[in-house]
């Protein structure tokens, strides 16, 4: 048995193909295989109501048609497509969503923040480094939103979706993602951040609690310091690192930080400066010096529970 789970996300779309394998504790499937294509829903431009375009819309349908392709020769005998931030928040996701079954037969299921929440804590738990774990925070920190979840004896205890990803903090706070990020355009983003948190998360931050996270900011702040040799294999970012890098691409221009920092592609850089800030704004305010990065995201956490259906 082999299933694909697509991600639609607010930047980028994912797909992870999976087989059951026989193992009772942790990871019950074995990846087959990983892909991701840049597809951001919304522009910079968006107005205040947000709607996904006609354009983004051809664009979505043309990514997914690539994905499907990609099941079919990897004979795969279920698909599951589901969208989280960027589809929960268009004025128009229902037409976006009728308009793609029109062109590519699949129905997308969009994940409320709980449900996205639920996903990602499971896919945490499927990481072999974190079998261990029983207490901690984990973030998902994505284009359109972040969510924070809290987990104690391995069990979440609370979960907050904030639309703090970094997509959404570029729409809010800049008008330009070519230049540089000035010292007021920095403190807005910092703040919003932290305002947002303070009065929306559902919890007070335990002190002490370690911070875990995924997401594509996360993949490439870890790629980036990794070819900086500055990472050790144990994919624990220190917050002075991320401070470092930070300060240094908000002063870069969109060119200068492709240039810099080869490994960040263009659709990512201009808005990679805020998903940095957003992260540190975030260990700041939970009292962490560290964030330990894995790769184990909502589509592990969703391929598992599909596979666990399939005992009960």
């Amino acid at each position: 048995m082999k299933v694909g789970l697509i991600d639609l996300g607010s930047n980028t779309s994912k797909l992870l193909i999976a087989k059951k394998n026989s193992v009772s504790i942790g990871q019950c499937f074995e990846v087959l295989v990983e892909k991701s294509f840049p597809c951001r829903l919304f522009s910079v431009s968006s107005e205040k109501e947000l709607k996904i375009s006609k354009e983004r819309s051809l664009r979505l349908v043309e990514c997914l048609k690539k994905f499907q392709n990609i099941c079919q020769k990897n004979q795969t005998n279920h698909l599951i497509v589901v969208a989280t931030e960027a589809l929960r928040k268009a004025g128009n996701s229902k037409e976006v969503i009728h308009f793609i079954k029109s062109q590519t037969g699949l129905k997308i299921r969009i994940l409320s923040g709980s449900e996205e929440a639920e996903a990602v804590n499971k896919g945490l738990q499927t990481d072999p480094v974190l079998l261990a774990s029983k207490n901690y925070f984990a973030l998902d920190i994505g284009g359109g939103s972040i969510e924070i979840i809290t987990v104690s004896n391995k069990k979440i205890s609370n979960t907050s979706s904030l639309p703090i990803g970094a997509v959404s903090l570029a729409l809010a706070n800049s008008s330009n993602l070519d230049i540089p990020l000035s010292p007021d355009v920095q403190i807005k983003t910092r703040e919003f951040v932290r305002q947002m948190i303070q009065t929306e998360l559902n919890c007070s931050p335990a002190k002490g609690f370690p911070v875990i996270g995924t997401g594509g900011t996360l993949v490439f702040l870890h790629l980036i310091l990794k070819n900086m040799n500055n990472l050790s294999d144990n994919r624990s970012l220190q917050l002075p690192q991320i401070e470092k890098i930070a300060e240094e691409i908000c002063c870069l221009s969109l060119n200068e930080r492709v240039k810099r920092f080869p490994s960040l592609p263009y659709d990512r850089a201009d808005v990679f400066p805020f998903g940095l800030l957003a992260i540190i704004e975030i260990m700041k305010l939970f009292g962490a010096n560290r964030i330990t990065h894995s790769f184990h995201n909502l589509r592990y956490g969703m391929v598992q529970d599909f596979f666990r259906s399939l005992d009960s």
